[in-house]
């Protein structure tokens, strides 16, 4: 019983710590945000037609607090909460405007989360996704 218990413990802990680091979101080689505060209302950018149409990237960079301890998934959604890229096992991604183009088409948003899931495939975690930056689209 104490095992279990202590088990337990051990699954809430990882679970409330484990999504701990901040991150620094850039388009176009301009820094947009760094911080380590999820806040949906606050984390969100209305982008202007000029900024969407040009040629450049879109950079996250996530540090981790406790480097190397998971494994860590970049997402992105469109208003309607559909998956509509993922990025799997990185802390740095760049990806080009021209291809965000191509996959929001027609969208209102770009919702952006991260997710990590343990190394070791023995632990068991609770995952929830942790809100980075929206991007309301022209």
């Amino acid at each position: 019983m104490k095992i279990l218990l202590m088990a337990a413990m051990l699954i809430s802990i990882m679970n409330t710590n484990a999504q701990t680091g901040s991150w620094t979101i850039k388009l176009n080689n301009k820094k947009v945000i760094t911080t380590s505060v999820e806040d949906e209302t606050k984390n969100c950018k209305k982008l202007k037609s000029t900024d969407w149409k040009k040629p450049g990237n879109l950079e996250i960079t996530f540090t981790e607090d406790v480097p190397d301890a998971w494994y860590r998934f970049f997402l992105f959604y469109d208003e309607e909460q559909n998956e509509l890229f993922k990025a799997d096992s990185i802390t740095n991604l760049s990806l080009s405007l021209e291809k965000l183009r191509k996959i929001f088409s027609g969208k209102k948003a770009l919702k952006i989360y991260t997710v990590i899931a343990p190394k070791d495939p023995t632990i068991a975690i609770r995952i929830r996704r942790v809100h980075l930056y929206t991007f309301m689209l022209p």
